[in-house]
């Protein structure tokens, strides 16, 4: 499918929902507030909080709470983009290169 092994695009995809989870939260989030009746809202909320506070362990205190969800969906790209193609490999030159993003853009 993409020359890449499965364990690692599966790896890969864990963490491409977990940081787009983050990041949805935090756009979503300048609009409505945590604790808003909107389905979409409460699901970002329940699914991006354990990810919000694995990530507390190394965000600064002086970011606010707001912006802890985005730090949190930095912290996984940063992983994803960095961490992930130096231990195994297999790198791509842009976030589109990437198997969930590939996948999502092939649609297109």
């Amino acid at each position: 499918m993409f020359g890449w092994p499965v364990g690692y695009i599966l790896l890969d995809s864990a963490f491409a929902v977990a940081m787009w989870i983050c990041l949805g939260r935090f756009f979503l989030g300048i609009a409505l507030p945590d604790n808003s009746s909107a389905i979409v809202m409460r699901w970002l909320v329940q699914a991006s909080t354990p990810l919000i506070n694995a990530a507390n362990r190394v965000c600064p205190r002086e970011i606010p709470e707001k912006l802890r969800s985005l730090y949190a969906g930095f912290v996984l790209l940063v992983i994803r983009f960095y961490l992930f193609p130096s231990i195994t490999g297999y790198g791509g030159k842009g976030l589109g290169d990437f198997p969930l993003e590939e996948t999502i853009l092939g649609l297109f």
